[in-house]
């Protein structure tokens, strides 16, 4: 519906109203007389200036337009902000532009004439209805705008919001241009830099914009607001022109050159005219004038938003889900210890289902879940993803485990727990939990026979090649935007630190397969069989193997149908994917670095292979022993710009383990390498990659499990190859300790970040709070916050008592590649810290009391200048400015908040 009409003011100027709804004007009704099914109203158009003071950064305004209607018009109720656009020109010039407010029709439905009272507001204030990515809009996936999050500069920020205008001008008189954003020109990066270009030199983190859930999702007009505010500047809007400004601007007596603030050309020049204030030109005798209140502290907070995070953990619980509905019991261990005919007969009834009441007989039930993480990829030794490729129907979960994770490299998350059941407990009470423990495992499944009488192959797996060509088995793609990782001074540091649990994985080594025993077989062999299989005959009882000492041990396997669950025997299963069951002897201990040393001298037992790219760096390690001095970071190539696969995967670093003399190697749970002291100053555990300032990481983060490093031999001492998925042989004895693993776990694991700040002490994580001086004994303060803040050096750090951070809502200084530091103010000709900027510039302001004045001035053209100064007999040499512009159309006079002029006294 197209709505539109024009009226005289008491001057003889013609003001028109267009009214456009869904931008649909099939149906064109004209705002007319007695005639029309539409009128004005005696008082048609009012246009009211919506600030409250100078502290706004959204110079606001809203309008009244009041007709008298025939009947109910649903055209004109909009269902959201921007959906009915309304201009008010007076003669050629656009007086008001904006959007009918939503939701709020409201009418009269008693007399032929009933009066319609249709609320306005300007563009700015509709930015309060929309969303940043338009999250909350059918159709808009709030993790889709989380994985693609970029780094806007803020210049891009501006575009977004003239774009969210670009159905303004109904009229069209504005051409293809659309509206206008000017900018003043008053702050800039640097003193010799381009002031125009400001805004295309600054980015941010567009997840800061998303918050952490849907519900935190920052209006557009938060997004704005929180960018000018930081820098100490304002926005108005006047017609189809939008003004960047700082009030220093308006304040001086040079004349206002603007630019384009996105373009950085084009643009106009505003003179400062002066305008006395007399009867010649006012419109009513009511002139107000008043005394403004003063603050004698000025406290700006910033609202930081902390990176502690660099990699989102595939372990995240809040992160976590899954393909399937609930847990599968999925491998019953069925064991007897002991080296007698009665654990003997008691494992076998266990087998055969039956009863026993031998006291060292237990099954143990383990359940199992697998899990995704949609911020995560886990593939298999071809590349499929295996939660696609596998994981369909809510059935058979366990395919999964059985054919991927347990016949060759690959990798996914699999939740374990179990239920443990003894023929004669001490114990008799229901367990009322099953506990479930996460894990990331990447399946090994190395060649060793898991019995000791068989054939040990002379060539073991999983081979180089095989590794090779399976990388990467997992990866994860941070949103586009990323964290400033390198601090702000020279004399900081940053670590990313990496934690968590890792274990090599073994076989547990059967007595026989659970099949063999349910049909009856022996438990005695003959050991005598040349080419090394065993002969189930009168004679050695077979134990399992990994307990010489008596202890019988199978395990039993299950498959689950159909969705509920319900789990039976699978007779194709007789070794799938085993949790870390705690059973298995350990093996190959560590006894000494060097021969003949038995000092322990090894740091680090490499495990993982992993690749973190952040923006256009990567982790390099350039040493073996895992210190924060092994790791470099250097420009990232791709595999097309490497020359081979050694090259572009030297650009990678491993995860393991500090075993300590005495440790056995596989089948023990190790903390992730500590390598980090308390010299360090950071509080933290686990493997530190440092981040200087001169490494300039910054950006997207990306982060690969490229696979198990082939490269760790034992032979009592450890060592290992450059290359993760190469090995280098020392002697025949050397044993590869993958061929012996059938997968690796990973539990607990995080990537974090953490500052040092220089090593300062007698620091804390107080808030970030920069403040005026004061010696009143009266304090009368003034409390804003802000939700940017200003990268800290560390005498910055030490001024403030704060500690330093990886902060998301530190901008990026596109120019340098670190957090910004300071812009330069024009008016001030000040290199400084925007939140000094601010809390200065608004301390000279309102340190004194300013005389305010509310003024009306004849509505003529040419007597109303946002830009220009007043003055008023009764005052004689001060000066005012304007703050808000208020109009009453038909009366012909404009409404004028007036605020002394300051200086730096």
């Amino acid at each position: 519906m197209y709505l539109h009409g024009q009226f005289l003011t008491l001057h003889g100027e013609t003001v028109t109203v267009h009214i456009l709804a869904g931008d649909d004007r099939t149906d064109d009704i004209e705002i007319g007389d007695d005639g029309a099914p539409v009128r004005f109203t005696d008082d048609p158009v009012e246009i009211r200036s919506e600030v409250n003071d100078t502290l706004d950064t959204l110079l606001r305004t809203s309008a009244t337009i009041r007709l008298e209607t025939r009947g109910f018009i649903p055209g004109l109720f909009s269902r959201s902000c921007m959906e009915t656009v309304v201009n008010v020109f007076k003669g050629a010039e656009c007086v008001f532009a904006g959007y009918l407010e939503p939701m709020a029709y409201s009418q009269d439905f008693n007399e032929a004439w009933d009066g319609l009272e249709l609320s306005c507001v300007d563009a700015l204030s509709a930015l309060e209805h929309t969303r940043w990515a338009d999250i909350g809009r059918a159709g808009v996936s709030y993790d889709d705008a989380r994985a693609s999050a970029g780094q806007p500069t803020f210049a891009t920020v501006l575009s977004h919001m003239r774009d969210r205008w670009s159905g303004l001008d109904i009229t069209g008189c504005l051409g293809e241009g659309g509206t206008r954003l000017y900018y003043d020109g008053s702050k800039a990066l640097r003193g010799d830099d381009d002031p125009y270009r400001f805004f295309s030199r600054l980015a941010v983190s567009e997840l800061l914009f998303l918050g952490s859930e849907e519900d935190d999702a920052w209006s557009d007009r938060d997004v704005l607001e929180t960018v000018l505010k930081y820098l100490g500047l304002h926005i108005v809007q006047y017609g189809f022109d939008f003004h960047i400004f700082a009030w220093e601007s308006v304040l001086s007596d040079a004349m206002c050159d603007w630019r384009g603030a996105v373009s950085g050309s084009g643009g106009k020049t505003t003179p400062k005219s002066v305008t006395e204030i007399s009867l010649a030109n006012v419109a009513s005798d009511d002139t107000t004038i008043s005394v403004g209140e003063a603050y004698n502290l000025i406290r700006l907070s910033c609202d930081t938003v902390d990176v502690d995070t660099v990699i989102e953990s595939p372990l995240d619980a809040d992160a976590l889900t899954s393909p399937y509905s609930n847990r599968q019991k999925y491998m019953t261990e069925i064991a007897a210890d002991g080296n007698g005919e009665r654990a003997q007969d008691a494992f076998r009834a266990l087998c055969l289902g039956q009863e026993t009441a031998f006291s060292g007989a237990h099954e143990t039930d383990w359940y199992m879940q697998v899990l995704d993480n949609p911020k995560w990829t886990f593939r298999d030794r071809n590349h499929n993803d295996v939660i696609e490729m596998f994981c369909k129907g809510n059935a058979n979960q366990e395919q999964l485990p059985n054919l991927v994770l347990s016949q060759g490299l690959s990798c996914a998350i699999v939740s374990f727990g179990k239920v443990e059941r003894r023929p004669n407990p001490d114990d008799n009470s229901p367990q009322n939990k099953l506990d479930m423990e996460d894990a990331l495992v990447i399946g090994v499944n190395g060649n060793v026979p898991a019995a000791p009488w068989g054939d040990v192959p002379e060539v073991k797996t999983p081979t180089p090649a095989m590794i090779q060509a399976a990388a990467p088995l997992a990866a994860y793609e941070g949103a586009v935007s990323g964290g400033v990782y390198s601090p702000a001074d020279t004399g900081a540091t940053n670590y990313i630190v990496f934690s968590g649990k890792v274990l090599l994985n073994p076989k547990s080594l059967f007595s026989r397969t659970y099949a063999e025993m349910h049909a009856g077989a022996s438990l005695h062999k003959n050991v005598t069989n040349n080419n090394g299989a065993p002969e189930y005959t009168a004679g050695t009882p077979v134990y399992s193997p990994d307990h010489q000492d008596g202890r019988y041990y199978t395990q039993k396997y299950w498959r689950a149908d159909t969705p509920q669950n319900s789990a039976i025997y699978d007779d194709h299963t007789t070794h799938g994917l085993e949790p870390f069951t705690g059973g298995v002897e350990p093996r190959f201990e560590f006894e000494y670095s060097e021969i003949g040393d038995s000092s322990d001298r090894v740091s680090k037992i490499a495990v993982v292979a992993c690749m973190l790219v952040i923006g256009d760096k990567c982790v390099v390690e350039t040493g073996t022993q895992g210190q924060p001095s092994d790791f470099a970071w250097r420009t990232f190539k791709t595999r097309e710009q490497c020359a081979s696969d050694d090259e572009y995967y030297a650009q990678s670093f491993t995860i393991g383990f500090d075993p300590k003399i005495g440790d056995k190697l596989i089948g023990t749970e190790f903390d992730i390498q500590n390598n980090i002291s308390w010299e360090m100053g950071i509080d933290a555990t686990g493997t530190a990659i440092p981040v200087r300032k001169a490494d300039k990481v910054s950006g997207r983060v990306r982060f690969e499990i490229l696979g198990p490093v082939n490269n760790a031999f034992w032979n009592k001492v450890t060592r290992r190859h450059p290359t993760f998925f190469r090995h280098t042989k020392w002697t025949e004895e050397a044993v590869p300790l993958l061929a012996y693993t059938q997968s690796i776990m990973l539990k607990k694991f995080e990537v974090k970040v953490y500052s040092d700040t220089g090593l300062l002490r007698n620091l804390d994580d107080s808030d970030l709070v920069y403040m005026s001086d004061t010696d009143e004994e009266f304090v009368n303060s003034l409390d804003e916050s802000v939700q940017l803040n200003s990268a800290l050096t560390l005498a910055e750090c030490r001024a403030l008592g704060v500690t330093d951070a990886v902060r998301l809502s530190t901008p990026l200084d596109l120019t340098t590649g670190y957090g910004l530091v300071s812009v330069f103010d024009r008016a001030r000709a000040a290199q400084e810290k925007p939140e000094k900027l601010w809390v200065d510039s608004v301390w000279t302001e309102w340190h004194l009391p300013r005389v305010e004045m509310v003024q009306k001035l004849e509505d003529r053209p040419g007597a109303v200048a946002p830009f220009a100064h007043y003055t008023h007999p009764a005052m004689p040499g001060k000066k005012f400015y304007v703050t808000g512009v208020s109009r009453d159309l038909i009366a012909g006079y404009a409404e004028l908040k007036l605020k002394e002029i300051w200086n730096n006294d």
